[in-house]
């Protein structure tokens, strides 16, 4: 049996695994925090990969990584993750591990997991939009990934959906900064509380017990992620939308949100009227929150 070893790295935290040939996550663990020190983190990871290549024969390496990602492994950007900004991170992993490494960003590997195993099988066109620290999204166009012409397609946590005010950055008031977890939902409560949260169950919780701000918080975030995922819809016309990230898990989430797309597909007139027609359904991702390690491995048994 050949065995691949995956790593998803987020903003803040790395998930790591080892994956068969068929696809099947062996064992997993999480590096609870993602150190702003680059060389620190490829320790981490070396460590990791030789505790697997004690115990298993390990053919390669993939790596699920946010940010724009070149071709030949160059980190154009990296999310929240500064130290790996303008460097060939194939370079170093390689040479820190010693095996084959490929990289991906971390949308795409979910949309190529979902692909290859889960809720886009046999599918030619379809997108997956992952809700993490911020918003991902992997575009598959008659089976294969969409890069664009600078491998920076699927940016869509960069665009605007609020009025311009010029008297600040407008980056705030982008996708990531309404519909991202991390960047979006807690960042707004915060601002609406004064109190820092870390996990969106504990809003949900405040939100069933009558919470009037954390209602008011949660309404508008189910808002801006609906908007945003009908957008797509219009502009690429998919057969299916696939949401993934961890906040996706959460089947009262699920629930919410679906009845806010149905909302909205009420109230436009034309998508109303295409609704059964052209607009796609969204659905989660089948493989959650494994689907950037079993992606990016993907990538990597691909090399053989």
């Amino acid at each position: 049996m050949t065995y691949y070893i995956g790593f998803d790295i987020g903003g803040t935290s790395i998930k790591y695994g080892l994956v068969d040939e068929q696809g099947e996550v062996i064992e997993k663990g999480l590096f609870p925090s993602t150190p702003d020190d680059g060389e620190v983190l490829l320790k981490n990871m070396a460590s990791q990969v030789a505790t697997y290549q004690a115990k298993y024969p390990i053919e390669g390496i993939g790596i699920s990584v946010p940010g724009i990602v070149r071709k030949d492994g160059y980190m154009v950007t990296a999310g929240s993750i500064k130290p790996f900004y303008k460097v060939n991170l194939k370079e170093k992993c390689e040479a820190a591990f010693h095996l084959p490494v490929v990289l991906e960003n971390d949308a795409n590997c979910a949309a190529i997991a979902e692909q290859w195993l889960g809720n886009a099988q046999g599918i030619e066109n379809y997108i997956v939009v992952v809700l993490g620290t911020a918003v991902g999204c992997g575009i598959i166009i008659n089976g294969k990934v969409y890069q664009g012409a600078h491998g920076a397609a699927g940016e869509i946590g960069w665009s605007m959906q609020s009025p311009l005010d010029y008297t600040h950055d407008l980056e705030d008031d982008s996708w990531n900064f309404t519909s991202g977890v991390i960047l979006g939902l807690y960042n707004r409560y915060y601002q609406a509380t004064g109190q820092k949260i870390s996990d969106a169950r504990l809003i949900l919780d405040l939100v069933r017990q009558g919470d009037v701000l954390a209602t008011k918080v949660m309404d508008q975030y189910y808002d801006d992620v609906a908007k945003g995922l009908l957008n797509l819809i219009c502009v690429f016309d998919p057969e299916v939308l696939l949401l993934g990230g961890g906040i996706s898990a959460n089947q009262e989430f699920l629930d919410k949100l679906t009845d806010r797309i149905e909302k909205i597909k009420r109230h436009h007139r034309s998508i109303n009227q295409l609704k059964n027609e052209t607009i796609a359904d969204i659905k989660p991702c089948l493989l959650r929150n494994d689907a950037g390690l079993i992606g990016a491995v993907y990538q990597a048994k691909k090399m053989k």
